[in-house]
């Protein structure tokens, strides 16, 4: 199929457009200059580093209201008003599944958390806001009563040891005759070693990086590595290339939706918005809008 281009423009007549241009630019120097224009329905924002287009065909119909519009609205808004995409940030992904990993962890060793809920009035509106209180049942909190208790002498009628409920001792287990041991099948390291319930989302990690491979039989990256910093450390260096290779992950924490990818918006894209509002906020300071005029 063919399309006559040439017969849709014959007709077309020139005239010159309604626009408004600006020029930013630092004394001397041409590093990260850039304009601002406005056309009806759009601000366009060119220069170094910079090619960006905010489309708002109601708020943009007028230049006053475009400039008021683009300097009061929040960074989020203009990005997606300007069709911008957030990009996948492995970073904040990998910090998001240590958090996820530790959580258990630092409530066994810091204690937990009650959560409740306190009326408030703001103005004159009854709202309620969540109030967090800590709790004084981690291991940090009886390692304090130990020592007052030893302190005082009391220390007999102590009645838990904090060294026996210490979740950082890993207690290695008899072999089991009568259950044989097939790691190609289960892959559990629970029936070697005794875990504390909190070290069950470091070792998920443990086995989707360095002990995907791991034998019962070896004594290089086994799962009790899971409890000392250094190996943390390694799995977590694996979780980063893991995360940084293209395809899908097969981390069984994304795949349950425990953790999810981190999208951010990219400090281009960031530097941008603001370069658009610093050059609203001119133009409204050098007195070139009519404040009157309402933003549609």
């Amino acid at each position: 199929m063919s399309y006559d281009h040439a017969a849709r423009l014959a007709q077309h007549e020139m005239k010159e457009a309604v626009c408004r241009s600006f020029h930013f630019s630092r004394p001397n120097s041409s590093a990260y200059w850039f304009n601002l224009m406005w056309i009806p329905g759009k601000l366009i924002l060119t220069g170094d580093g910079c090619d960006m287009t905010l489309t708002h065909h109601h708020a943009c119909s007028s230049f006053d209201a475009a400039i008021k519009w683009a300097s009061c609205s929040e960074m989020d808004y203009l990005l997606r008003a300007a069709k911008q995409q957030q990009k996948y940030d492995v970073h904040a992904t990998l910090q998001e599944i240590i958090r996820w990993a530790n959580a258990p962890v630092i409530e066994d060793l810091n204690g937990g958390w009650d959560e409740h809920y306190v009326p408030i009035t703001e103005d004159g509106k009854k709202r309620y806001r969540t109030v967090r209180t800590p709790r004084r049942d981690g291991l940090r909190h009886l390692c304090q009563d130990y020592r007052r208790a030893i302190a005082a002498g009391t220390q007999d009628e102590f009645l838990e040891d904090p060294k026996a409920v210490d979740p950082r001792c890993i207690v290695r287990l008899k072999p089991n005759r009568d259950r044989p041991i097939m790691w190609e099948v289960d892959h559990d390291p629970h029936r070697l070693w005794d875990f504390d319930p909190c070290w069950d989302r470091w070792l998920s990690l443990w086995k989707d990086t360095v002990g995907a491979d791991w034998h019962p039989g070896s004594n290089y990256n086994t799962p009790v590595m899971v409890a000392a910093h250094e190996g943390r450390w390694r799995i977590k260096d694996a979780l980063e290339r893991l995360l940084d290779e293209p395809g899908p992950t097969v981390l069984r924490c994304m795949c349950d939706l425990d953790v999810e990818c981190v999208y951010r918006w990219s400090w281009a894209q960031e530097y941008q918005i603001e370069a658009i509002r610093f050059a609203c906020g001119k133009i409204l300071a050098a007195g070139l809008v009519n404040m009157e005029v309402v933003v549609p």
